[in-house]
């Protein structure tokens, strides 16, 4: 079973600035490689917050689904909740490009796996209809809220729209999920119970009780004036994240299996390490230590050595807590080394997708490799590296310095072969995967 080896021969994404195209995983790149992010100031979305404070978003505005496309009748749309509609569109591009439904007949699918997590699901339903039911009464309720409230619903739907019918689950590990579903799949294969997984997560954000409750939490950006420039990892201004939403999903596939079929691959999965800071709920350990163990397992698992990543693509979300500590993190694993290597956080394009966001990034570190280009880490004007910068005392107490090669601003050309992304999410979960091309 150790030889079993897992590769990626499917990608798609489903975001704002990439939809309904033909390739939305090269629409992605192109816009990461040239800075076009599509950040905005929503909060004229949700009026009775506007008194509060402005809000900022990466999110949908007018979403148009093609239920055609995905083979789904439109009188069912009705049963599907945004995050499914946003693991459809992603789904559907991965599997159709792997091509794996023309060579397994659907009475033959009992190893094809569905692992697709969620995080923020069903809220956007849920809000609506409490209102309707506050204004209307019960009877006005929509039939559709538990099926579009249930956190299995994307892969229950994806399982039943393809014929999948090997193990068919969801997870959520807050902003590692999508790596956890990954890592679940990629186990599901070397352990010979799958052949074929469908993996990654889908978020929907775009509620106005979701931004209140991350507002409250003051995890937000308050830049509402300036929202392109609001994300800025690893920037000594920095101030919180944007709320994101969209899905990343892969196809996995023994590589055995996807050579019989003369199957596409673009990568392969080759290590990964997981684990949990058992600390906090939202801070991560400023010792850095499990972030660190989750990366070293990963390349222990690789049998690589750490010079050999040419890339890292950071979780990286703008916030004072996190851009520190993940810094330290790679310096405890590479060493002096970790001033050479490239890293880059792409949530400064595209806000943070909460649980989707580590099956984009793991594809944008993939197609880094491929393009052997490294996307920029946009707004890193002034990397945060002097203490006495910051009046604030709590954040001087806490200060960790950010002092690595972040890519500022400009993509960068780069020969490698091999890079690791990062997922910390809320709770303590720690994931890192390294993939090979």
């Amino acid at each position: 079973m150790e030889n079993r080896r897992v590769v990626i021969t499917g990608r798609g994404v489903c975001l704002p600035n990439a939809n309904n195209s033909p390739n939305n995983v090269k629409v992605m790149m192109d816009n990461l490689y040239n800075g076009r992010s599509s950040i905005e100031n929503v909060s004229a979305r949700f009026p009775w917050l506007q008194d509060y404070y402005s809000q900022l978003g990466f999110l949908f505005k007018d979403f148009k689904f093609d239920a055609e496309k995905i083979g789904i009748r439109p009188k069912d749309v009705k049963r599907l909740g945004p995050s499914v509609i946003y693991s459809f569109e992603a789904g559907h591009e991965a599997i159709m490009q792997s091509g794996f439904l023309d060579a397994i007949p659907e009475d033959q699918r009992d190893r094809v796996g569905v692992i697709i997590g969620h995080g923020l699901c069903g809220i956007i339903e849920v809000e609506e209809q409490y209102k309707r039911l506050v204004e209307k009464g019960i009877s006005k309720v929509n039939l559709n809220l538990c099926l579009k409230s249930l956190p299995d619903s994307s892969a229950g739907f994806m399982s039943i729209r393809y014929g999948l019918r090997g193990p068919c689950f969801s997870v959520s590990t807050a902003c590692a999920t999508a790596k956890t579903a990954i890592r679940l799949g990629m186990n599901s294969i070397r352990s010979d119970e799958t052949d074929v997984a469908v993996c990654g997560a889908t978020c929907e954000s775009s509620a106005s009780i979701i931004y209140a409750g991350f507002g409250q939490m003051g995890a937000n950006s308050a830049r509402a004036n300036d929202p392109l420039r609001a994300s800025r990892p690893f920037d000594r201004d920095r101030d919180g994240f944007i709320i994101a939403e969209g899905a990343g999903i892969v196809v996995l596939e023994e590589l055995e299996h996807a050579k019989r079929r003369n199957a596409t691959i673009y990568g392969e999965i080759i290590g990964y390490g997981a684990n949990s800071d058992g600390h906090h709920e939202t801070a991560p350990r400023t010792d850095a230590e499990y972030i660190s163990r989750a990366m070293k397992s990963a390349i222990k698992m690789a049998r690589i050595n750490p010079e050999q990543i040419g890339y890292i693509n950071a979780h990286g979300t703008s916030t004072p807590n996190n851009d520190g500590v993940e810094t330290l993190g790679i310096k405890k694993v590479f060493g002096d080394y970790a001033y050479r290597i490239p890293v880059s956080s792409t949530k400064s394009n595209m806000g943070h997708l909460l649980s989707a966001c580590g099956g984009v990034e793991l594809i944008i570190a993939m197609e880094s490799a491929r393009y052997k280009m490294i996307p920029p880490t946009l707004n890193c004007d002034n990397p945060d590296t002097d203490v006495n910068y910051h009046s604030d005392p709590k954040r001087r107490e806490n200060f960790l310095p950010c002092d690595l090669d972040y890519v500022p601003n400009v993509a960068r050309a780069v020969d490698f072969d091999i890079a690791m992304s990062n997922s910390f999410g809320f709770l303590g979960h720690n994931e890192s995967m390294i993939v090979r091309v």
